[in-house]
């Protein structure tokens, strides 16, 4: 018999997938979700955000604006933010070694964002050429706190039985000897393990080719593909249920 992975009674979370720069499907979405808040309320709702805010999309920048404006906006519920790999390639790899191992963030859809926080990129040139320029502009431009935003992502979040986390776990590792590249970039072998994990893992990162959320008994992944035409889409997790809440581009 599949173990049974449950959250408390009297809480519910919203976990939205990965955003890649669209500000207005999220609007959307955070629309979505505060009607089925509003519909059924519960003691404690929290939302977490799966990492891969920026790069691919037209607006990296309006994607945070609008994430840290939302405490504000909507402070019924706990936000929980992911750091994703492309913030960690941007923030903590690219902008302190332009020249080093991220030099390839540009191609990953970093130069679109850079270009949405004011930087001049040259897409005739090589990234390459570019890419100290583009580091220091974007340490300029950036405000201060998108740069403490980005700075304070977290790794994971366990809630009861469930933990949410950007791409996965190395299955078989316990929690805390899981390293940053495990949680934000590990795919194989944590996609076809078929064994259970202590938690029940909500991740991103591998995005789905049919656009739906791919509900297995030791994961849930919501990275639907949104830059690739699919929807945005948040899992709702309420005792061992899981329900899809689902924006279209």
């Amino acid at each position: 018999m599949s173990k049974v992975y449950q959250i408390a009674s009297g809480k519910r979370v919203y976990a939205i997938g990965d955003i890649h720069g669209y500000p207005d499907v999220l609007a959307d979405m955070h629309d979505k979700i505060a009607e089925d808040y509003l519909a059924n309320q519960v003691d404690e709702a929290i939302i977490v955000y799966m990492g891969d805010y920026i790069d691919r999309g037209p607006d990296s920048k309006g994607v945070i604006d609008m994430v840290i404006e939302r405490e504000l906006v909507a402070p019924e519920f706990h936000y929980v933010y992911l750091l994703g790999n492309h913030e960690d390639a941007m923030f903590n790899e690219f902008m302190n070694d332009p020249h080093g191992n991220r030099q390839d963030w540009l191609e990953w859809g970093g130069a679109e964002a850079a270009q949405s926080y004011g930087v001049n990129v040259d897409h005739s040139k090589a990234y390459a050429m570019q890419a100290e320029k583009i580091a220091q502009e974007l340490h300029d431009l950036m405000p201060d706190n998108h740069k403490e935003f980005l700075k304070n992502l977290s790794l994971y979040h366990v809630v009861d039985d469930f933990l949410f986390v950007h791409a996965g776990i190395r299955p078989g590792v316990t929690l805390e000897k899981q390293t940053k590249q495990d949680l934000t970039f590990t795919r194989e072998p944590f996609m076809s393990h078929e064994g259970m994990h202590p938690y029940r893992v909500v991740h991103g990162h591998s995005a789905t080719r049919d656009g739906k959320v791919d509900i297995c008994p030791n994961r849930i992944n919501v990275d639907t593909g949104l830059y690739m035409g699919g929807p945005l889409t948040c899992a709702v997790i309420e005792g061992s249920e899981v329900r899809i809440l689902e924006v279209k581009a």
